[in-house]
């Protein structure tokens, strides 16, 4: 880890950010709620009925159902979401946060970002915002 501020090549820097999204979430091993976990939790905590269930899931997080599948079996086996089939069609199901599901989300280690963001410089939270942004973008054109 970088300790003095000093000018990084761009792959150190490409480390850095990905150093710095590990380490958003400090909990690890196999009862923990991995990053994956976190953002199918957040979508379910905000998402229109009709978009919750595996394909709605699959498709907000840009992943196939395979991996949306095993996410959605871990949470609901930890006891944070609830599968029901769908009364307009039984091939689906509709996944909802149970109400434990819904506590956790006030652990939620994003809002640990947030407040290290909102402490930032408006200066820096514009320079970090448009910078990302531009990250994004390029790798989804790539």
């Amino acid at each position: 880890m970088v300790t003095q501020r000093q000018k990084l090549a761009p792959l150190e820097i490409a480390k850095l950010l990905e150093h710095s999204a590990r380490r958003i979430y400090k909990e690890r091993g196999p009862r923990s709620i991995h990053p994956g976990q976190w953002a199918v939790l957040r979508f379910l905590a905000s998402a229109k009925d009709h978009q919750k269930d595996l394909n709605g899931v699959a498709a907000h997080l840009g992943i196939t159902p395979a991996p949306a599948s095993r996410a959605l079996a871990a949470l609901e086996e930890k006891g944070l979401v609830i599968g029901e089939v769908r009364a307009d069609d039984r091939r689906k199901r509709q996944m909802t946060l149970s109400p434990e599901g819904q506590s956790i989300l006030e652990n939620d280690p994003m809002l640990r970002l947030e407040k290290i963001i909102e402490a930032l410089p408006e200066e820096h939270q514009n320079t970090l915002q448009s910078s990302l942004q531009t990250i994004c973008e390029k790798l989804e054109t790539e």
